[in-house]
């Protein structure tokens, strides 16, 4: 399932040249969620493709052996996080996102990951691709979990004034959420990044502060949504911001601070893992 953008660009380039392109059907969303778009397309799709020229792995598990080989076989967990939309035919994949981010979030950053004995919903294809490629390694102790997630927890991790507003500025997507000591959510936002100014960031900022963001408004504006859990109303919160397009939407300063967890502001998301798994 991993790819998206550049590999299928350049697939697509491949067709165009006048080649064909046989693709696994299990390995085709990474091109369309929707198999007959895929095919529409022009790419062939197959149930099994032998000896294949490009195989598309989520887990690095030659890495991985190498390392227990170096580290005397040390019996890991293994914590995966990545983005799935979500696919249900018919259905915007952003009312998806959002019905996910409400449902998973409900009980706080913490809780908000698939362990192993989970079953997850075939609505999610990556989060599905996954579990099946550790499944199939025989590997039994696992958790997976959303990038967002994890980002706006790690974000938090050695802040002392609570709650606090958490912001991951992502290549994609800008997730921003409000949480309180025990990382609970109080509510949250998800937009598309290209789609914010700095000006429409506060705005949106503002208004989870103060608790009176909808959904509508950012759903209107081609964002994935919002959602207030309670009623809440805040003012002057410290705002921890991560995320690799950060400097496009803010400065750091006043109640503006760019997260570095450990000293790194790109092991967010690590972090974020790793006190999910209460091992920070």
């Amino acid at each position: 399932m991993i790819g998206g953008g550049p590999i299928v660009s350049a697939l697509k380039n491949h067709l165009k040249k006048g080649f064909s392109v046989f693709v696994e059907k299990k390995a085709a969303k990474t091109i369309r969620d929707d198999l007959s778009e895929v095919a529409d397309l022009g790419f062939n799709l197959v149930e099994a493709v032998e000896n294949p020229d490009i195989f598309l792995s989520e887990i690095d598990f030659n890495l991985i052996d190498t390392l227990l080989k170096i580290y005397d076989n040390y019996d890991l967990e293994y914590n995966v996080a990545v983005q799935d939309h979500g696919y249900i035919q018919g259905q915007s994949d952003r009312v998806t996102r959002m019905n996910f981010l409400e449902d998973f979030l409900k009980d706080g950053l913490k809780n908000a990951f698939f362990p192993s004995n989970h079953e997850i919903p075939n609505t999610f294809s990556r989060f599905n691709s996954i579990y099946n490629e550790l499944v199939k390694k025989g590997i039994e102790n696992f958790s997976i979990t959303d990038t967002a997630i994890i980002a706006a927890l790690g974000a938090v991790y050695n802040n002392e004034k609570w709650p606090a507003v958490t912001v991951d500025i992502g290549n994609g997507h800008t997730f921003a959420c409000l949480v309180d000591k025990d990382y609970k959510v109080l509510g949250f936002f998800e937009h598309h990044t290209k789609m914010l100014t700095p000006e429409k960031f506060k705005y949106f900022i503002d208004k989870l502060i103060e608790g009176s963001i909808t959904n509508k408004e950012v759903y209107d504006d081609k964002g994935h949504g919002a959602k207030i859990f309670k009623p809440y109303s805040y003012k002057n919160l410290p705002i921890l911001v991560t995320g690799p397009q950060r400097r496009s939407l803010v400065n750091e300063g006043g109640n503006i601070v760019f997260a570095s967890p450990l000293g790194d502001m790109m092991i967010t998301g690590p972090v974020g893992i790793f006190m999910q798994q209460n091992l920070l």
